[in-house]
C-alpha cells in the first residue's frame, strides 16, 4: 500500500470527460475491477446483489461507481487483496448513502478533502491501511471527516438542543406557578 495521499490524488484525477456514464455496465465494471484481485471471472453471485438498472438511473451513484472503480483499478497503487464481499456490501450500502449527500458525484473529485474521504470510507469498509497510518489515526481522521459522521453529530446536538429548550421551559413554567403560587398567599 501506498500513503493515503497517493489515492487521494488518484481520485481528484479521475477523468471526467472520459467516463461516459451513458454506456457503463456496472457488472462489467465491477468484473473487470475484481478480476486481478479474486483471478475469477464472471462473479455472478457477488454482482447479483448491485441493482444495475437503479444504479443506472441515478448519475450520482454510477459516477461514484466509476470513481471508486478507477481507483482500485490502478496498477501501481500497490493495494492489498481485500474480500469482493466487503466491497460489495460498501457499493450496496454506503456508496449510496454518499451519492445522496454530495452532489453531484463529481465533488468528490473536485475537493481534496472530499477524496480524501471517500478514500477512508472504502479503505475502512475493505480493511486497508495506508502505509504510514496506524488504524487509530486512520479511524481518527476518518471520523473527523465523514460527511455520515457528522450529521449524525449534528442531528444529536439538535435534540439536545431540544431537550435543554424542553427544560428550560419546565424550569421557567414551575417558577412561574411558584410566584403565582406565592402572590396568591399573600
Amino acid at each position: 500500500m501506498k500513503e493515503i495521499r497517493y489515492y487521494i490524488k488518484r481520485i481528484t484525477e479521475f477523468p471526467e470527460s472520459e467516463a461516459d456514464l451513458n454506456h457503463l455496465q456496472v457488472s462489467l465494471l465491477w468484473n473487470d475491477v475484481l478480476y486481478p484481485f479474486t483471478k475469477e471471472l464472471g462473479r455472478k453471485k457477488e454482482l447479483a446483489g448491485l441493482d444495475e438498472k437503479e444504479i443506472s438511473e441515478h448519475k450520482n451513484l454510477l459516477g461514484l461507481h466509476a470513481v471508486i472503480a478507477y481507483l482500485l483499478s490502478d496498477k501501481e497503487g500497490e493495494l492489498s487483496s481485500f474480500s469482493a464481499d466487503a466491497l460489495i456490501s460498501f457499493l450496496k450500502n454506503k456508496l449510496v448513502n454518499y451519492s445522496v449527500l454530495v452532489t453531484p458525484y463529481t465533488e468528490w473529485t473536485r475537493d481534496g478533502e472530499r477524496a480524501e474521504e471517500l478514500v477512508r470510507a472504502l479503505f475502512s469498509e475493505l480493511f486497508l491501511l495506508p502505509k504510514g497510518e496506524e488504524e487509530k489515526y486512520f479511524q481518527d481522521r476518518f471520523r473527523s471527516i465523514d460527511t455520515m459522521e457528522r450529521i449524525r453529530i449534528l442531528e444529536e446536538s439538535k435534540k439536545a438542543q431540544e431537550r435543554a429548550k424542553e427544560i428550560l421551559r419546565k424550569i421557567k413554567e414551575a417558577e412561574e406557578q411558584e410566584a403565582a403560587s406565592k402572590y396568591n398567599r399573600e
